[in-house]
């Protein structure tokens, strides 16, 4: 922020958190259609209490609904400045648990809640500002600004890496998988849900400030303060170099051929651990952004954490995070 704040940027941040719910006494919640009211209705008592304790806690809520998920849901917070961004989403997340817990349920924020649902991610939102006017809209292509475009290319260009922070524990990467609406390429699109990174333009009615971008390919399980120190570092290169963005995918390419992801120079984010740890390594970049203190802590307890899992199966691995985060 203070490396921003020097070139006269300055960024604002929120996440939207999926979670799941679960009664304590092991009964199945009732699920009904994606999206719509049926699922909300069984926790109707919890969902009041959660929004006042939230309002109560001084946090700003875009909405709560129920997710795509068996017994899902996801709550949106107002955008911030990175440092209260991050402090809100801790925030919130202790909120949940414990209304959660006063309503006889458990609020699960793990990358996954079985190996084959779609688990839960927390999608990070970002813009970055200079005097008061957000960058990222403007008249070149796609509806970019020469900044906006040089700020998504800076989080293309290093999205493997990135992955490492914002999706960093072993579940993460396993949900990380084409056809579970995890963004498991390494794309950009305009309002393209299956992207990686996803540029959401302003309307007219919320006006063109309300630009931002997803990152997707983010969880619970991922230090905020690192992760968006990250996404910071990273967007910030982007606008200092200029850089530029290749055509945005507006399809899945999930459902490509191998030859058609080829020929559009489409290739897969970081599948393992193994292979975001080395994706990180080779990120210069984001290793100076954090430091060779946080760099050398964080990649003990991930490599510890690799160790661990790989003497045990997908579902020990799974279970052993459920309630972690």
């Amino acid at each position: 922020m203070e490396a921003a704040a020097q070139r006269g940027l300055r960024f604002q941040a929120g996440w939207e958190l999926e979670f799941v719910l679960s009664p304590a006494d092991g009964r199945p919640l009732p699920t009904g259609p994606a999206y719509g009211p049926v699922a909300l209705l069984s926790v109707d008592e919890f969902a009041a209490d959660l929004l006042q304790d939230l309002e109560a806690n001084g946090l700003r809520i875009g909405q709560l609904h129920a997710e795509y998920g068996p017994a899902q849901f996801e709550l949106s917070l107002a955008p911030a400045d990175p440092l209260r961004a991050a402090d809100e989403q801790l925030l919130a997340r202790q909120t949940v648990h414990a209304a959660a817990r006063a309503h006889g349920l458990r609020a699960s924020f793990a990358p996954l809640v079985t190996t084959t649902g779609v688990g839960n991610g927390w999608h990070l939102h970002t813009s970055v500002w200079r005097d008061g006017r957000n960058l990222l809209p403007g008249t070149g292509d796609h509806g970019l600004s020469p900044e906006g475009e040089g700020y998504l290319a800076g989080l293309l260009r290093e999205l493997p890496a990135l992955t490492a922070l914002t999706a960093p524990s072993v579940p993460s990467s396993a949900r990380l998988r084409p056809g579970y609406w995890s963004s498991a390429y390494a794309i950009w699109g305009v309002q393209n849900r299956e992207a990686a990174l996803r540029y959401i333009p302003g309307t007219p009615l919320l006006g063109a400030d309300q630009a931002n971008v997803e990152l997707k390919p983010s969880d619970a399980s991922a230090n905020p303060y690192l992760a968006l120190a990250a996404v910071i570092a990273a967007g910030l290169a982007g606008v200092e170099e200029k850089l530029s963005l290749p055509a945005p995918v507006q399809d899945n390419p999930g459902t490509w051929s191998e030859e058609q992801r080829a020929a559009a120079g489409v290739h897969r984010l970081p599948a393992t651990p193994a292979e975001q740890a080395a994706a990180l390594e080779r990120s210069t970049l984001l290793q100076a952004a954090l430091g060779p203190a946080a760099y050398g802590a964080f990649r003990a307890v991930r490599d510890a954490d690799r160790a661990w899992a790989a003497e045990r199966s997908a579902e020990e691995v799974v279970e052993a995070h459920l309630w972690k985060y």
